[in-house]
């Protein structure tokens, strides 16, 4: 018994050993020998990023960087894929002279990441792909591309090249053998057994189903799930990640990642909006990609719908509430379409006045004609505290579906505000569904089944979280669990209105314990899956940004720029922010952020002098704080244009 109550014991110590070593490799607070444990060639330094020298007989290479101070001569440094919060850790080998392979398949992204930012000051308005853009600031000068089969040989030892996309499209593995090991650096494909750095990298569209990035939830997922099986062939008898755990468990490591992965797609069907819209057949091809050809999943059958109450007009994703009196308000404005029938309206005599405009989110396909149409019937325009800013300057952030348009003049309003409208009784909601930047309208009338304007954050079929850069919050009183209780509360009868759907629809109760039971599910598998201490986030690439995000500005102009940081951890915590300012650019002065609550949001205010020559610039920044160290992490583009411009 005794014997047995130690081995339980050992487990349990085992676990939350690996666990902190999970969790303490990516984030910067460990540094393990494991040279025990690896061939005699290779000696590995664990960081931030994760180091690994090879040492050949010709020649010596390094992969990933060196994170630290600790002195490293390489001829080489091998580059997993194009991300610069990873490739900064070679910064200080190449300007020692190491030359540098990288994938092919990245190498406009690594090369001349110039033309990607170049193009990004106007795309990233109205972007549906989706990707992250922690993309390199400047290129680098790279002396090999390789791809999949090609072999380094540093003498007495080679490695091979694995070709495993799904952190990013282009991703590589390098693979080689030593004192009867197989060796794989296997990039940011895993961080760990069973787990992955984050969700939101996995976002893509998925061309077999015809849906494009901003509906392909875990795009890359069956990419990721094929390059596990790759390497799973290989039987390999360590992995070494760019961040993580290094693994010498693989095939119980990958295993774990494979379920979790699966577990998290077919929770993420079971609740999805897009059934409503793409039907069975589709979403049975996203399936079959991620689980399987006769893998089991489920779709939520079809709440309760009904065709649009008379006294709503419905055009487009736009809405209009007529009153008895003729005096009307519109829901959200996408195109100039709605205008124009609005117009209709008033010469038809249907409508005498437009009194104002709600908008639910600031998504373009609602907001793109708000500002004409609020010059065009002299009107004002509400919209709930939390979300006004992004209506009034959406060039400060980068968001999915960014209009372009300023809303000049937005009323905002309170959660829980009410307002008379003719016989109507209007409530402002915050409504962070669909996306953080969300609001909802609660529209009574005497004699009438209460309706609830709820912008995009649901379908009859589920939840719109299927684009996860739109920041689904997984907290307790915040995103989809917020709403769910707002719902509840008012009660079965209540008709929900999600403006791309021609019909009012509701959720029963049992539906509405459905959708939460399942979706705390999933918050529990991202949980299990990522490093990080709480899973938001693994689901909010936004949990630290710069803000403005876009600036166009005048030569040598002193600006302040705001790192927003959201403390999704359960405890409080201080923040350092370093700053990796362009060539010219200078941090005149920094606040800092200490003692934030758990839960809370926070600030760091910069004023940098920006430089005088004419050019895009990025400014970018370093996040640390108790077990977090990423490095290169979040951007603010820049332009700078000339006094005469």
């Amino acid at each position: 018994m005794e014997r047995n109550g130690g081995r339980v014991m050992h487990s349990r110590r085992r676990m939350l050993v690996s666990t902190a070593w999970c969790i303490g490799v990516l984030l910067g607070i460990a540094d393990w020998s494991l040279a025990a444990r690896l061939p005699e060639r290779i000696t590995i330094r664990s960081g931030v990023v994760n180091s690994a020298v090879i040492q050949g007989d010709a020649a010596t290479a390094v992969v990933y960087g060196v994170a630290d101070e600790h002195p490293v001569q390489a001829d080489w440094v091998l580059l997993p894929h194009h991300r610069r919060d990873v490739v900064w850790a070679a910064d200080a080998l190449i300007k020692k002279g190491a030359k540098v392979i990288a994938p092919e398949a990245e190498r406009a992204l690594i090369e001349t990441p110039e033309a990607y930012w170049q193009a990004f000051q106007q795309k990233r308005f109205h972007d549906y792909d989706q990707q992250s853009t922690k993309v390199l600031a400047r290129g680098i000068e790279v002396t090999r591309w390789v791809k999949q089969g090609d072999l380094i040989d540093l003498g007495g030892i080679e490695l091979t090249v694995l070709e495993t996309p799904g952190f990013t499209r282009g991703s590589v593995s390098y693979v080689t053998e030593s004192d009867g090991q197989t060796v794989v650096f296997t990039g940011d494909m895993i961080a760990g057994p069973g787990k992955v750095l984050d969700i939101y990298s996995f976002q893509d569209a998925i061309e077999e189903a015809n849906i494009r990035g901003y509906h392909g939830y875990g795009g890359r997922f069956a990419d990721l799930l094929q390059s596990i099986e790759k390497i799973r062939q290989l039987n390999p008898d360590v992995l070494v990640p760019a961040r993580g755990e290094v693994i010498h468990r693989p095939a119980p490591a990958l295993d774990k990642l494979t379920q979790r992965i699966k577990a998290l797609y077919r929770s993420y069907l079971s609740t999805s909006a897009l059934n409503w819209y793409f039907k069975e057949e589709r979403m049975g091809q996203c399936a079959q990609r991620v689980l399987g050809p006769q893998a089991e999943f489920s779709l939520m059958p079809y709440s309760a719908y009904e065709d649009t109450p008379d006294w709503i007009w419905v055009r487009g994703t736009s809405r209009l509430i007529i009153s008895e009196t003729g005096h009307s308000l519109l829901i959200d404005c996408g195109n100039t379409g709605v205008i124009d029938g609005v117009k209709e309206l008033l010469e038809s005599g249907v409508i005498n006045k437009v009194d104002g405009i709600f908008v639910t989110h600031y998504h373009d396909d609602h907001t793109n004609a708000v500002q004409q149409a609020s010059v065009e019937f002299d009107c004002p325009v509400y919209a709930v505290t939390h979300y006004a800013d992004i209506l009034r300057h959406p060039g400060n952030y980068h968001m999915p579906c960014l209009h372009h348009t300023p809303i000049e003049k937005v009323d905002a309003k309170q959660h829980g505000d009410i307002m008379e409208f003719h016989e109507f009784k209007l409530t402002f909601r915050a409504f962070p569904g669909q996306t953080y930047y969300h609001g909802a309208l609660l529209v009574e009338r005497p004699g009438q089944t209460p309706v609830f304007f709820i912008g995009d954050a649901f379908s009859p079929s589920g939840m719109d979280d299927y684009c996860v850069l739109n920041r689904n919050l997984m907290h307790k009183d915040d995103g989809f669990l917020f709403c769910f209780e707002q719902i509840r509360a008012l009660g079965e009868e209540c008709w929900l209105i999600n403006e791309h759907i021609p019909h009012v629809f509701r959720f029963s109760g049992k539906e509405l314990d459905s959708l939460k039971r399942e979706f705390s599910n999933r918050i529990e598998i991202v949980r299990d899956l990522t490093l990080w201490d709480d899973p938001n986030y693994a689901v909010d690439e936004q949990w630290a940004v710069l803000y403005p995000y876009g600036l166009q500005t005048r030569p040598g102009v002193t600006h302040e720029f705001d790192v927003t940081l959201t403390n999704h951890s359960a405890k409080r915590r201080d923040y350092e922010v370093n700053f990796r300012l362009p060539e010219g650019a200078e941090l005149v002065s920094v606040t800092k952020a200490t003692r934030v609550p758990a839960g809370a949001m926070t600030a760091v205010r910069a004023m940098i002098r920006l430089p005088n020559e004419p050019g895009h610039y990025l400014i970018r920044a370093d996040i640390k704080s108790d077990g977090i160290d990423v490095r290169d992490w979040i951007e603010s583009t820049v332009t700078v244009v000339s006094d005469e411009q």
